[in-house]
Parts: structure tokens; sequence; C-alpha cells
């Protein structure tokens, strides 16, 4: 019994040692990157020199940021930009999720898979626009850092029992707010169209189709109803009506025009 007892303290021990190791790394990701800056609140750190391109990157997720009301510009986050597979996997495998993904937030760092991002944009032609598809660097980091506001104003386990939709909605309409409107050919009537359009959403593209309809979603309730983050987020609002009230508003806008 003794020896029993033994080996589960062992095996417990090594369980939670395990634990603390994945929770340092994925917490503190900064020692197994060369290069570090801050970028206001932001820790980026990557493989390669940080310069001009990564300043450029930087310079277009704060204005993306800086539109949504959620965005703390004092709260601390590591922003991990992986342009190799083999390093986006190194942190991608001490999680469930897969490897040949564009990004994940987890701990207060934000994973970037630059390598899938681009191979991406190559194979879709950066099409269609505003969404992950089009192969934006920019367009990821800011969406997965949205993540970590949406839990901070919400509150990191409460934000855990929020629907999918609205979550990674409420993210890609925050990505999307600084650049749509200064897109003079933007239009969410014609974004509509897109997602109803099967022509655009191969197999392949099928996977992403999801995310381009929450976005829209919460495009609608937002900048059409004029829906606060609190009120999109509420108990009461649900996906279906939100669809079918979105296609409808889309129906009467044809018509009235």
């Amino acid at each position: 019994m003794k020896e029993l007892l033994k080996w589960l303290g062992a095996i417990v021990g090594l369980l939670i040692a395990m634990l603390l190791f994945v929770i340092g790394v994925l917490s503190n990701p900064g020692p197994f990157f060369p290069e570090k800056k801050l970028y206001g609140s932001i820790t980026v750190f990557s493989e390669k020199p940080i310069g001009q391109k990564t300043d450029s990157i930087m310079s277009e997720v704060l204005l993306r940021l800086n539109e949504v009301p959620i965005y703390d510009q004092d709260r601390k986050y590591n922003l991990c930009l992986c342009s190799s597979q083999t390093k986006f996997s190194f942190f991608s495998r001490l999680t469930p999720r897969a490897n040949r993904i564009m990004g994940f937030n987890l701990l207060g760092s934000a994973f970037i898979n630059e390598d899938f991002i681009n191979d991406l944009g190559l194979k879709t032609g950066g099409q269609p626009k505003y969404l992950t598809r089009e192969g934006s660097v920019v367009h990821v980091a800011t969406h997965e850092l949205m993540h970590g506001y949406i839990a901070d104003a919400y509150g990191y386990f409460a934000s855990r029992t929020l629907p999918e939709w609205k979550t990674e909605g409420y993210c890609e309409y925050g990505v999307n707010q600084f650049v749509a409107p200064n897109d003079n050919g933007y239009s969410i009537s014609e974004r509509i169209d897109i997602f109803l359009d099967d022509s655009w959403w191969n197999p392949t593209a099928e996977i992403h189709r999801p995310h381009y309809v929450w976005g829209l979603m919460m495009e609608y309730l937002i900048n059409i109803r004029g829906l606060s983050f609190v009120q999109v987020m509420a108990d009461s609002v649900h996906y279906e009506k939100t669809y079918e009230d979105m296609i409808d508003w889309r129906k009467s806008v044809e018509v009235n025009n």
C-alpha cells in the first residue's frame, strides 16, 4: 500500500510539474524568442529581427484596437509572432489545439502562425476581404488580442460561458471597425450577399464561413441596431433571431433601393 501511495504521489507530482511548465511557457514566452519590443502595453516577441515590417503591423493593430470600446490600453499582453510552423507548433502542442491554425490566445499571450497565414493568403488571393482567410497577420493578431480584452471586460470565467458566435463574432467585428469605414467600397449588405453566395465558399473555405457571418451579425447588432457590448452579450440576444433579423434587414434594404 505504501508503495502504491508512493507511486501515486510521484505521478501527481509529475503532473503538477508538467502543468506548471505549460503555464510558465505560455504566460512567459519571452525566453523562447530572440527578439522583443514593447508597443504600448503589448510586448511583441519575434523569431526575426524586429524592424519596419513589425512596426507597420503593430501600428495597424493598435489603430484597430483603439476603435474597440472594450480595449484597455494599459492591459499588458504578449504577442508572439511565430514566423515558422515549428515555432508555433512548439506552443500549440502545449494546448489541445491543432498545430496548423492561424493563432490562439491563452494566459495573457497571443500566438500568431505567420507561416500559415501567409500561405493561406497566397492561396486565397486575399479574398474574401475582412476575414482571416485574406491572409493578414494584422487581422489575426488583432483578433487574438481581442479575445483577451473580452475576457477582461466580461470576466475570464464568465467569458468562457458565452456562445462562440458572440466571442468570435465580436473579435471579427473589432478587427474590421477601423478599416471598413475607410473603405469606399465597403458595404455590410454586399458582405451579407457574399456570405449567402455558395460560390465564395469551397470545401476548404467553408470552415471559416461561420466566423464571417458571426462578425456580420455583430456588426448588424452594434452598427445597425445600436446595441452596446454588454447588450449584445446578454442572454436575451439569440443566434437564430439575430440571423433572421439581419437577413430580413438585408432584404428590406434591397427593396428600398
